[in-house]
């Protein structure tokens, strides 16, 4: 099975690599600002709250100032994502809730690299039909079947 790759904007967030690119260009963004992008991409559209978070980046027990860590990690997907708090286009903050993933996003498969790329799916199909000896106007080779009796 293909890893989840979620597109939005120029941005594709690949699960399996567990990296964010921007029109195909990695961007650095630690471990812990990433999983929590992960987290509120497969919520999106939903109220994530600050306790949701707490647990999935460090778990039940911990001992850390989380407040500050979910802080500094939503500040750092922000840069990451060059959005603006006051007027979010991926991280909405819902004031004293926690947090909402507001872009629309769509599943990357491999139909849409063949759809967005420069060669369209007919021409890729003649492309392999034509690699692999057939004719692509007649890959079943009845039109240069001889009528019987004229050979």
């Amino acid at each position: 099975m293909p890893e989840k790759k979620v597109r939005f904007d120029d941005f594709v967030l690949d699960f399996g690599r567990f990296q964010l690119s921007r029109d195909g260009s990695p961007i650095k963004l630690e471990g812990l600002p990433l999983q929590l992008l992960m987290f509120l991409v497969d919520h999106q559209g939903k109220l994530v709250t600050r306790d949701e978070i707490a647990d999935v980046l460090w778990g039940k027990d911990v001992f850390v100032d989380v407040e500050q860590g979910i802080n500094t990690a939503i500040r750092k997907v922000r840069q990451a994502l060059d959005d603006n708090s006051g007027q979010p286009q991926y991280l909405q903050t819902v004031v004293g809730h926690g947090y909402r993933f507001v872009a629309h996003t769509r599943a990357e498969c491999e139909e849409d690299v063949v759809s967005t790329g420069s060669v369209s799916a007919e021409e890729l199909g003649r492309a392999i039909m034509s690699a692999a000896g057939l004719d692509p106007e007649d890959p079943l080779g009845i039109q240069k079947a001889e009528p019987e009796g004229e050979a």
